[in-house]
């Protein structure tokens, strides 16, 4: 290795950056007898350099490999291999950085289960469950730690640990119930607002159909989603089966008046277009939409299939619309429900709805503490509960 570094920097100076090292094997069969070689891919120190010259890999025969060598093999020069531009290499070298702070990530979590050890081993199991249900270790922690000063050190009962956690569970999960028509403030006006693909223009024909069709109330829907025109179709359609009207605007001044113009309806839904957390223009744009429109409620529509980091940044960014409810879609794809708990213990919003499938109008129902808290305490599928 030594050597290998003296020969690049007598080709590239003594500044040379070390861009990536590795032990290679040429000649042979299948790279078994082969010569072992060191592969180093340097380029010049100078941040002036070109990006599209190449940076060459160069591959020398180790230390331990030349001790063997004859005069006229050590003599020898290195070989080069290909040449391998910058904008090459940048892509291996960030995925390998990548790997590598996912391996950091992975040994520091276990290094924290570890210290589960001390528990009795149902507890510590439990511990270790949640985690991998998706609850945050904080939570995790505080929840197995209330269960030990309730039930002490002998713990054996792993159905009694459960049935406690899952009424510490549900005493965490805030819960909002569903939405309640108030006749004084008629129409009652509800705004859901979230990401694309979370399912907003399917859950807003679940919630007319379910108002409209079984509780016969005077449903309105308005949409403000002109950017996707399927997406206007097919509120359109969910609109004529159900029976309800239907008004398409463009500006807050026109929502404004769409909201006014349906003052006979009991409940005004309105769908918004899907905004980019990270978009905060779009989203201080519909802010002027929501300002407009004055809604009794802003739902947050999540999908609780995303992870536990999108769904807090979520969370966090669309804090500006003035959001007091969460819906969350897509349980029946779900493969863990503790980021649920974990985004509702740090929200400040409660539970108003979750949906389980695709069909209008069934797959969509209120948000009960206790089934949330068995799907996350048991890791129990869906159709389980």
């Amino acid at each position: 290795m030594a050597e290998a570094l003296d020969q690049v920097k007598r080709r590239f100076g003594r500044d040379a950056v070390i861009l990536h090292t590795r032990s290679v094997r040429t000649g042979g069969l299948f790279g078994l007898g082969g010569e072992p070689l060191v592969e180093i891919t340097a380029a010049p120190g100078s941040c002036s350099f070109d990006l599209r010259k190449a940076a060459r890999p160069a591959r020398v025969p180790p230390e331990s490999g030349r001790r063997n060598a004859g005069p006229k093999e050590t003599a020898e020069p290195m070989t080069t291999a290909a040449s391998v531009s910058l904008e090459e290499t940048a892509p291996r070298l960030l995925e390998e950085l990548s790997s590598l702070k996912t391996l950091v990530h992975r040994l520091a979590s276990r290094a924290r289960q570890a210290d589960a050890g001390s528990l009795p081993e149902v507890l510590a199991d439990t511990f270790v469950e949640l985690i991998q249900r998706q609850v945050g270790e904080d939570i995790a922690g505080r929840l197995v730690e209330r269960v030990r000063h309730e039930l002490g050190d002998n713990v054996h009962s792993r159905a009694a640990v459960y049935e406690r956690l899952a009424q510490y569970v549900e005493s965490m999960l805030p819960v909002a119930g569903p939405i309640r028509l108030d006749p004084a403030r008629s129409p009652t006006v509800i705004a859901l607002v979230g990401p694309t693909g979370v399912g907003k223009t399917t859950t807003i024909a679940k919630l007319a159909a379910n108002f409209s069709l079984r509780e016969g109330r005077k449903v309105g829907l308005i949409t403000i989603d002109t950017y996707r025109i399927a997406a206007v179709e097919q509120l359109r359609t969910f609109a004529d089966i159900i029976g309800v009207p239907l008004e398409v605007v463009g500006t807050p001044t026109e929502l404004g008046k769409a909201v006014h113009r349906m003052r006979d309806r009991d409940l005004v839904l309105l769908d918004t277009a899907g905004r980019s957390p990270a978009d905060t223009a779009r989203l201080q744009e519909l802010r002027a939409f929501l300002d407009e429109a004055r809604p009794h409620e802003v739902h947050l529509v999540l999908a609780s299939t995303c992870s536990q980091g999108v769904l807090l940044d979520t969370l966090e960014r669309f804090r500006l619309l003035g959001v007091n409810r969460v819906i969350f879609t897509k349980l029946d794809e779900a493969i863990g429900f503790g980021s649920i708990l974990t985004c509702l213990a740090r929200a400040e919003a409660r539970l108003s709805y979750v949906t389980t499938g695709q069909d209008v109008p069934d797959d969509i129902q209120v948000g009960r503490g206790r089934t949330l808290a068995h799907l996350i305490v048991k890791g129990s599928r869906l159709a389980a509960v």
